[in-house]
C-alpha cells in the first residue's frame, strides 16, 4: 500500500513538472491533395522578399531558427537543396501583449473569542477560513513562430505550422524559438 502510494505520487508531481513546463502550443495544417512522399529536398527563401518586421531582428536567433527547422527536417530524411529544391521554407516571428486572469485564495486570519457561561469564561479558537478567490489581471508577452512550406514549382502554400507560447523578454530567444520549432514538427505528418 505504501510503495503504491509513493509510486503514485511520484507520478503526479513528474506530471504536473512536465505540464507546467511546457507553455508551447502548436498547430499544423496541410493543403488538401499534398502528398509529402514527392518532396525530399528544401531551401530557404532569400530574406529580401519578407518584410523586415516578420522576421527575427538578430542575425543569431535567424540562424538559429533555421537550423532548428533543417535538424527537424533532416530528421524526417529531407535533405537542404542548394539548386532546384523540392520546397522553398520562410517563417515569420511575432510579438504581441496580452493578459491573462490568475486568482489566489484569501483567507481570514485565525482569531480566539472568549464565551461566557454558567461555568466561567471559555477560548474558542478558529482557524483560518478561506473566504474567497482575488482575481487579477497579469500583463505577459506571447510569442508567435509561422513556418511556411511552398512548393517551389507550383509557388504555392503546401503546409504552414505555427506555435505560441509565453516568453519572458522582449524578442523570441534562441531556447523559446527552438521549443516552439520541436513542438510543430511533432505535429508533421510526413510518411517518412
Amino acid at each position: 500500500m505504501k510503495h503504491s502510494f509513493i509510486k503514485s505520487t511520484l507520478v503526479i508531481v513528474a506530471a504536473s513538472l512536465a505540464l507546467t513546463s511546457c507553455n508551447v502550443t502548436s498547430h499544423t495544417e496541410k493543403a488538401a491533395g499534398v502528398n509529402f512522399s514527392n518532396y525530399k529536398t528544401f531551401a530557404w527563401t532569400s530574406t529580401t522578399n519578407a518584410k523586415k518586421a516578420d522576421r527575427a531582428d538578430n542575425d543569431i536567433i535567424d540562424n538559429n531558427i533555421k537550423n532548428s527547422v533543417s535538424e527537424e527536417l533532416s530528421k524526417k530524411g529531407w535533405i537542404e537543396a542548394d539548386n532546384n529544391p523540392d520546397v522553398l521554407l520562410d517563417y515569420t516571428v511575432a510579438v504581441k501583449k496580452g493578459t491573462k486572469r490568475e486568482s489566489e485564495p484569501v483567507y481570514a486570519y485565525p482569531y480566539t473569542s472568549y464565551l461566557y457561561g454558567r461555568r466561567g469564561a471559555f477560548s474558542m479558537w478558529y482557524p483560518y477560513s478561506l473566504m474567497g478567490y482575488h482575481s487579477y489581471n497579469v500583463p505577459f508577452k506571447e510569442g508567435e513562430l509561422t513556418i511556411n512550406m511552398v512548393a517551389a514549382k507550383t509557388n504555392k502554400l503546401i503546409w504552414q505550422g505555427w506555435a505560441q507560447g509565453e516568453i519572458n523578454s522582449k524578442n523570441v530567444t534562441t531556447k523559446e524559438a527552438t521549443a516552439q520549432v520541436k513542438s510543430i514538427f511533432k505535429k508533421f505528418d510526413y510518411p517518412g
